[in-house]
């Protein structure tokens, strides 16, 4: 979206990453004042918080002043909504697409002269009630040290490793480190024993998918893909691959334990550590490393080789492999990029805007 936004602008990079930290910061405050978990009560936080962040880096981009991007906040604040049961559909994406478009025109109707109320967020019918899980949001006047306590440092960024819902990426950690160092051959598995936390399971609701939307949201498919493929990418995620026999027959081997126990201090409602064990048809049972942080997360950051790997695996799609490496050292170096619009993927630089 930020991308988007600024190669209709003009931005330079800089202006882009300056956007980026202005919506991080607000989600990341938004957050911290909600001592309950959207996901629980069926909010998916991506759909809500991030329609406010959105709006918050468009805000930046268009270079608002403080009074229309708290118009432009407030205007966005009835347009956020996004929930978890759509997670194995389409429409969870369109959640995001919708989150990203809300921002944008919240921003733009703020900058026309369109306002919402000034307290949308605090009042005591306003957006942090009405999207509490606790019901004891902080909504208390003070000084919140936005712009000046950065939490960008603190909370970092978590890169998703696997094309999957993030709950699963700590059990993938788990077994493909064990499939690994183990040899084990997926014909020998008699069981696999997962124990992750309950608010995981409540968004992996597809037991048995039949199609690759479907398996993103299985963690029954995330084991049996990490162990047949010694993977969980986009290869994986086609319906042929999802309907292969063995694939399938895995997947009735996965046994989920579930604890409502949770961490703190985590960016998301998990328990301290996931761990998977492999039961073999011998009898012998190996287990994984409890794992904490996924690969990907602020603790366990990708290399810069393992980013690239995964840009170029998903610009793949739509680029040619030299295109799409060409454009991931640009956006590499994205602070020095004069213009968005002198990105260059093909031999010349993309069109202008009409």
């Amino acid at each position: 979206m930020i991308l988007a936004q600024g190669w209709v602008l003009g931005s330079s990079g800089r202006d882009l990453l300056t956007a980026y930290v202005a919506g991080y910061e607000v989600w990341a405050l938004l957050d911290a004042l909600e001592p309950g978990a959207l996901h629980e009560v069926g909010f998916h936080p991506t759909a809500v918080f991030g329609t406010l962040a959105c709006a918050a880096a468009v805000s930046k981009l268009l270079r608002l002043d403080a009074e229309k991007t708290a118009h432009a906040l407030a205007i966005s604040a009835s347009m956020a909504a996004g929930t978890v049961a759509n997670f194995r559909s389409m429409t969870k994406s369109l959640q995001v697409g919708r989150a990203a478009q809300s921002g944008v025109l919240a921003a733009s109707l703020a900058k026309a002269g369109y306002t919402g109320s000034l307290d949308a967020l605090e009042h005591r019918a306003g957006f942090m009630r009405a999207h509490s899980p606790s019901g004891t949001p902080d909504t208390s006047t003070r000084d919140f040290e936005l712009g000046s306590r950065w939490r960008l440092p603190e909370s970092g960024v978590h890169v998703k490793r696997y094309p999957i819902c993030y709950a699963t990426h700590r059990s993938v950690d788990a077994m493909l480190e064990l499939a690994g160092s183990q040899a084990i051959a997926p014909e020998d598995v008699e069981e696999v024993r997962v124990h992750t936390g309950d608010a995981q399971m409540l968004m992996l609701r597809n037991h048995m998918p039949r199609t690759g939307l479907e398996a993103k949201f299985s963690m029954q498919f995330a084991m049996a893909a990490a162990l047949i493929a010694r993977r969980v990418g986009l290869e994986e995620l086609i319906d042929a691959f999802v309907q292969r026999e063995d694939v399938r027959r895995l997947m009735t081997r996965v046994r989920c334990t579930t604890t409502t126990q949770g961490v703190q201090d985590w960016d998301q409602p998990f328990p301290p550590a996931d761990q998977v064990s492999v039961v073999l048809k011998s009898g012998r049972e190996l287990q994984s490393q409890a794992v904490e942080r996924p690969e990907g997360s602020w603790q366990r950051r990708m290399t810069r080789d393992e980013l690239r790997e995964k840009f170029v695996n998903c610009a793949g799609r739509s680029l040619e492999n030299t295109s799409a490496e060409s454009l991931f050292r640009q956006l590499w170096a994205l602070d020095d990029l004069s213009s968005v619009r002198d990105l260059r993927m093909f031999s010349g630089p993309l069109n202008e805007p009409d």
